[in-house]
């Protein structure tokens, strides 16, 4: 056996050879860390060391080490959709003929004063109901002359007031009286409106004014009205010139096609045109009337509504092609009779007559539909102070019952006017309504 000396260092009996030292002093050095460690970090939680008693934070990894964060895509925006305008519509009403002749100017003195309201008080609702009504009234309201209901019409300025509260909008001046008081008193009737915040058409206060358009913003539609008289009775010989060149609108010195063309290039979207023409008391149209609302159509006018024959003449409808080959509907009233008048008997009744604007499925184009006629009769009693009391009615609302004091005779006759009316009007056209 060899005597070979053994490396390393002896123990009592154990010998640890270099090998085993260096195992041992590797474990010292595990032990040694793991010591250090436990004292600087005895729960694995402690970030602060302290320097010269000043708390110190331990730099974070996070903060030496910049993150590079993960780009979120940004959501295409969805456009919101663009809500279809709602189609727009208007509805008009003309009343019929406002004649306020003597024994009406009597009834409505009160203490030095007229007063027209009671007139109305049963039927105001009812003339209001629309989006924009209009009226005729026979004559001038200028108040600078006397007062007339026989021949020459010239009523109290007071009247325009009484229309407005009852939801008149509109008045039409255009008629065969326009100049019963001359030219100062249709001047001062102009005046007078612009005052009370009413509308006219027909006539004009200056030669500007008559170039200018009458349009009307009604529910967001342009509505353009245009009017004339076929007759002045002779009351423009001999009237100041102005009277007839623009202060009101004659028929055979106006230009219909040329007012018809400024108003369309003024933004007109629908015309409507009041004339004032035919034969007193005559139920069926002349042949002027026909050639006029014709012409009227032609040009473009959408409605035609006739006053001056003082009884109810039928609705028509009259078809045009127009410069794209479209046909063009015409709806023209021949006449509206009368609204208010002391024209008792045969001629105590008339109509509202109602149309719709309405906007058709190709925006900013308009029809006119639903045309409707309210039958009226005016009430006439005797008061006991030997004058009498007058009442405009809408007959459908007393069909079933009469106004308290209406005589039997008068309320057959204010039912015989629902049957008659309906005889002049006829259903192809328009129908009848109770208000």
């Amino acid at each position: 056996m060899s005597n070979k000396p053994v490396k390393g260092i002896r123990i009592g009996n154990y010998r640890i050879t270099p090998l085993g030292l260096a195992v041992l002093a590797a474990l010292l050095v595990i032990i040694i860390a793991a010591i250090v460690l436990a004292v600087l970090h005895p729960f694995g939680g402690a970030t602060d060391v302290a320097v010269s008693g000043v708390l110190q934070n331990t730099p974070n990894v996070e903060d030496e080490i910049e993150v590079e964060a993960t780009a979120v895509p940004t959501p295409t925006p969805v456009p919101t959709p663009t809500p279809e305008p709602e189609p727009r519509s208007a509805t008009i009403r003309s009343l019929g003929e406002i004649a306020m002749q003597q024994n009406l100017l009597r009834a409505a003195v009160s203490e030095n004063t007229f007063d027209f309201s009671g007139m109305f008080s049963e039927i105001s609702d009812v003339m209001g109901n629309a989006d924009y009504t209009v009226a005729d009234v026979e004559g001038t309201l200028g108040g600078t002359t006397e007062y007339s209901g026989n021949d020459k019409m010239v009523t109290p300025p007071s009247l325009i007031g009484t229309l407005k509260d009852c939801g008149v909008d509109m008045l039409m001046l255009a008629n065969d009286h326009a100049l019963d008081g001359g030219w100062a008193e249709l001047q001062a009737t102009m005046a007078n409106c612009e005052a009370e915040g009413m509308d006219y058409v027909g006539a004009a206060a200056s030669a500007e004014a008559r170039q200018t358009p009458v349009i009307r913003d009604i529910n967001g539609i342009n509505v353009a009205f245009i009017a004339y008289t076929e007759s002045l009775n002779g009351n423009e010989k001999g009237a100041d010139a102005a009277a007839t060149e623009y202060g009101v609108n004659l028929i055979s010195k106006s230009n219909a096609k040329k007012d018809i063309e400024d108003a369309r290039a003024a933004g007109a979207d629908v015309i409507i045109a009041y004339c004032s023409w035919g034969e007193m008391l005559k139920q069926t149209p002349t042949d002027n009337e026909r050639k006029i609302a014709q012409k009227l159509a032609e040009w473009g006018v959408d409605v035609i509504i006739g006053y001056n024959p003082h009884v109810v003449q039928p609705a028509t409808w009259l078809e045009n092609k127009d410069s794209e080959g479209n046909v063009h509907r015409t709806l023209c009233l021949g006449a509206t009779g009368n609204f208010l008048s002391d024209q008792y008997g045969q001629y105590d009744n008339g109509i509202i007559f109602q149309f719709t604007i309405q906007e058709t499925e190709e925006y900013g184009r308009f029809a006119i539909t639903s045309p409707v006629y309210i039958p009226t009769f005016v009430w006439r009693a005797e008061t006991d102070e030997g004058k009498y009391s007058y009442h405009s009615l809408a007959v459908g609302q007393w069909l079933d019952s009469e106004p308290e004091g209406m005589a039997y005779a008068d309320a057959a006759r204010m039912r015989q006017v629902w049957a008659d009316i309906q005889s002049v009007m006829g259903s192809d056209v328009a129908t009848v309504a109770a208000e």
